[in-house]
């Protein structure tokens, strides 16, 4: 009975060792893919990273920033869905994981869709941490919703206290009084 537990735990020490090991050869392929200009095959190897480990979630970033930025360059509409689809699994995987509303953001910023990139953000403002929680009050401040970017401004200063978030703070305050 011994032996088998030893075989057993052997076994799968064996397992995750060839998985850590399959994983960074997958990522050394997407970063070779990518550098020489072969962004399909880059797209490839950051699949199956996800699907081996659905909690790493730089895969899902950087495919996604790969199929929305080709969405723009070529005018193609699927690798925009592409692109949503892959945040739309990662937030699945990893709900509480503000880098990928971020990614969402920062995608629906580039295509000038407001409206879905200030949703996307301020998820990041309700669950992200600072420096990027101030980018929801700033894309406010951006579509014409000043003194609604002063408040949520406001309570990022009253959570953190830092000089940067004081001093965007004043700013909008001079706004909005003049």
């Amino acid at each position: 009975m011994k032996i088998y537990f030893i075989f057993f735990i052997g076994g799968i020490f064996l397992i995750k060792f060839y998985e850590s090991r399959v994983i960074n050869i997958l990522w050394l392929k997407a970063d070779k893919a990518f550098h020489l200009g072969k962004y399909n095959l880059a797209e490839k190897y950051l699949g199956k990273i996800i699907k081996q480990q659905p909690e790493e979630v730089d895969a899902y970033i950087l495919k996604a920033w790969l199929e929305w930025s080709q969405a723009i360059s070529k005018n193609d509409e699927n690798k925009l869905n592409s692109a949503i689809k892959t945040l739309q699994i990662g937030k699945w995987h990893n709900p509480l994981n503000f880098r990928l509303y971020l990614e969402e953001g920062i995608m629906w910023n580039a295509f000038g869709n407001n409206e879905e990139a200030l949703k996307s953000f301020k998820v990041v403002y309700v669950i992200g941490t600072i420096p990027y929680v101030r980018i929801y009050p700033h894309k406010l401040r951006q579509i014409g919703k000043t003194y609604e970017a002063y408040k949520a401004m406001k309570k990022i200063y009253e959570k953190y206290k830092d000089d940067t978030t004081l001093q965007c703070l004043e700013r909008l305050k001079k706004e909005i009084s003049t």
